[in-house]
């Protein structure tokens, strides 16, 4: 039995596929089409299900079931649309947090920009937060924060841009208009941004609380887990607009934009521990799910651990709305062919490796169109990444299937040594070509998370921010974040065995069974998919090693460190 989930919205669309019990496919747009979050990809064509149906050796016909986001751009769904099911939107979400978990029961945060129109409890407008339980194969809605829709209201400030759908009560809106006044708009037009929250929740540590005093009061917190923000004012904005009006350069404008994040990412903070709090009395679970774009603001994740009753958390790795393709899917089975969910179910996800694999053939002819490479086939391309790394080289690491979602875990990664100081600049500034205040994470096996992190449970995702033990941060200096945080990977050998085996060999050369690990792309661009991606990207930038499956690949003539 085949079922294919389509999710996304106007952004992040993507295709999953489930054989029986399993995932198995799943991959975003963007990684087909090279476009970043899809935007200008033609979605008539259906890159992210083709691939998926290609690689499985199916056809469309073949399919049992096809379920699609409710507010999935119509034309990614138009060769589906007489045949599909549609699912609400926060339902998407909260199946693709709540199904894949290790959990039987388990309490459900959806937080967003926004999601679909709906009626709930006598309220009707676009949800923003959605309360919810699971047990076993049911989910139960509890609650919702509602927004009323205003994309094209009368706002008295010259910033205004929103796009339809951005509502009122909405935290990932509120966000949205934080990062874009720090300037981390990824598109800008007179009638929509898009915004790359990401950079905001990196700069906000550098930032003082100047301004919190000033932005904290337009959101209120109300009883039961309820929230207003009265964005469709412009009074947010109009202050904003004021704080950024004066012309600055260098280190005041980097202050003042530093400042203004840190307020918006201390509000965030302070109502996702709300919502969690509420959810928590609203239930009495110790569990927790979460999903939704404000799910991939891990530091929020990480202080929701930490200062809530809740002791175990699973974030979906693609929290967006990419992640509701999984949900789409989950749901067709669990629901609509009402199918039990046991606690071996092999739907449960412990790691996001589901992109597909490519052939020693496939990597041979991408090797073929690079003359400015040369290669060599190594029995361990572990122990050569580990001696790599350790001799302060940075690698580029291809293995297996892409990972599903923004974070790479290890099979789409570039890596280098974390006991560097000099390596968070270096890769910044010569390897990803981004600002230099962002930071970078750490991989580090689970039986020695403990040693060097205060945090009590495992992050197989990088989607939890928690301190870096005090002694360690002279350590691990490339990987530790101003504050004194890292967001962290767990590894273990079932669930990434080769990735585990070059962090263990790397521990056994430096003493750190830790590497410093960060997305396979450059700014601006998707992660990388295919072989011939990542050689076009090593190519471009000033990596020292690409390490696809057992080929070493080097650029000729180059000098390398530590190298052969």
């Amino acid at each position: 039995m085949y079922i294919l989930g389509l999710g996304g919205s106007d952004h992040d669309v993507s295709s999953c596929l489930l054989k029986d019990d399993q995932i198995l496919i799943a991959i975003e747009e963007e990684r087909v089409t090279r476009k970043k979050y899809g935007f200008y990809s033609n979605l008539l064509f259906g890159h992210s299900r083709n691939y998926c149906l290609q690689n499985a050796g199916i056809q469309l016909d073949d399919v049992e079931l096809v379920v699609a986001d409710a507010i999935l751009a119509p034309t990614a769904s138009h060769a589906v649309r007489h045949r599909m099911h549609v699912l609400n939107h926060h339902l998407a979400h909260a199946a693709s947090a709540f199904y894949p978990s290790p959990f039987e029961e388990a309490a459900i945060l959806v937080v967003d920009n926004a999601g679909g129109l709906v009626s709930f409890n006598g309220k009707t407008g676009i949800e923003t937060v959605t309360y919810a339980v699971g047990k076993g194969n049911e989910i139960t809605v509890l609650d919702k924060v509602i927004g009323d829709q205003y994309g094209e209201a009368d706002v008295s400030t010259a910033g205004k841009a929103y796009q339809l759908g951005d509502p009122n009560n909405s935290l990932g809106h509120f966000y949205k208009i934080i990062s874009h006044y720090c300037g981390f708009d990824f598109l800008n037009n007179e009638n929509f941004y898009f915004t790359e929250d990401g950079k905001t929740m990196g700069l906000a540590p550098y930032g003082t609380d100047r301004y919190y005093d000033q932005i904290r009061p337009f959101i209120h917190l109300l009883p039961d887990g309820g929230l207003r923000i009265d964005l469709h004012t412009g009074e947010l904005q109009s202050l904003l607009e004021d704080l950024t009006r004066e012309e600055l350069t260098g280190e005041d404008e980097y202050r003042r934009k530093a400042d203004i994040a840190w307020a918006g990412q201390k509000c965030q903070e302070d109502v996702m521990i709300h919502f969690a709090n509420s959810l928590y009395e609203k239930t009495g679970l110790k569990n927790l799910c979460i999903a939704g774009g404000s799910g991939l603001n891990s530091v929020a994740n990480g202080k929701i651990l930490k200062q809530t009753p809740f002791e175990n958390i699973f974030v979906q790795p693609a929290a967006g709305d990419n992640g509701t393709s999984i949900g789409c899917a989950m749901w067709g089975y669990y629901m609509l062919k009402g199918m039990p969910r046991t606690p071996n179910d092999r739907l449960r996800m412990d790691h996001a490796y589901l992109g597909r694999s490519y052939s020693d053939a496939e990597i041979e002819e991408a090797l073929t169109q690079f003359p400015d490479l040369e290669f060599e086939v190594v029995e361990s391309p572990a122990q050569a990444a580990a001696e790599r790394i350790a001799a302060g080289q940075i690698i580029g690491w291809f293995q297996g299937g892409s990972e599903f979602g923004p974070r790479a875990l290890g099979h789409r990664s570039i890596l280098a040594n974390p006991t560097l100081p000099h390596m968070k600049d270096e890769i910044n500034h010569r390897v990803k070509f981004r600002e230099g205040f962002r930071p970078f994470a750490p991989a580090v096996l689970e039986e020695a998370q403990s040693t060097y992190f205060d945090l009590d449970q495992v992050s197989p995702f990088m989607l939890i921010v928690c301190d870096v033990v005090p002694e360690h941060r002279a350590t691990l200096p490339a990987i530790t974040h101003v504050d004194g945080t890292a967001r962290v990977q767990t590894v273990t050998k079932h669930g990434a065995p080769e990735f585990y085996e070059l962090i263990d060999k790397l521990g056994a050369i430096t003493g750190v069974p830790v590497v410093l690990n960060t997305s396979f792309n450059v700014k601006g661009e998707p992660i990388v998919e295919t072989p011939h991606d990542a050689m076009r990207c090593f190519s471009g930038t000033n990596m020292d090693t690409l390490i696809l499956s057992h080929y070493v690949v080097t650029k000729k003539g180059a000098a390398l460190k530590g190298g052969e």
